[in-house]
């Protein structure tokens, strides 16, 4: 696997998401009707960068209520994965999950509950990600989002570069 990057519209600010962090995300991808949404937590060192390297991803964890059409993350467990990797220097800038569809979207919860991380961290994060892995093509198709402080009711959708 190699490094994705994605860009911002205006090509000021850049996320990279590592091999490591792919690998872990690509393992949960939904390819078989069978296959259950999984997600989690996306990890990076500095949070408020022009870019932003993804180096760390935790989930799915076992309390997690997962169906083909939804996640729910046991909360008790992503808080235990979020101290640990603060304790390693990581910071939480976002969410990522799967969906059994070929392009993803975020549903309005997915919306709702970036929102919501990005208001818990209150002056702490700047924007928020949603990266939603896909079930089709190779490398599997990946879209993420940012929801940012400064723009309100509108996200921003990530272009990956080539």
């Amino acid at each position: 696997m190699s490094n994705r990057l994605f860009f911002y519209p205006d090509y000021r600010r850049y996320v990279i998401l590592t091999d490591r962090v792919i690998d872990h995300i690509y393992a949960h991808a939904q390819r078989r009707f069978w296959q259950r949404e999984a997600g989690g937590e996306i990890y990076s060192v500095d949070t408020d960068t022009h870019g932003l390297v993804i180096s760390a991803a935790t989930g799915p964890n076992k309390g997690d209520h997962r169906g083909r059409y939804s996640y729910n993350p046991d909360i008790e467990a992503a808080t235990k994965d979020r101290v640990l990797q603060f304790a390693s220097g990581m910071h939480a800038v976002g969410l990522w999950h799967t969906h059994p569809e070929s392009w993803p979207t975020p549903s309005q919860k997915d919306r709702r509950t970036t929102e919501e991380y990005l208001e818990a961290f209150r002056e702490d994060r700047h924007r928020y990600l949603m990266l939603i892995l896909g079930n089709r093509g190779a490398p599997p198709n990946m879209t993420i989002w940012s929801a940012e402080r400064e723009v309100t009711n509108e996200w921003i959708k990530l272009i990956e570069g080539k």
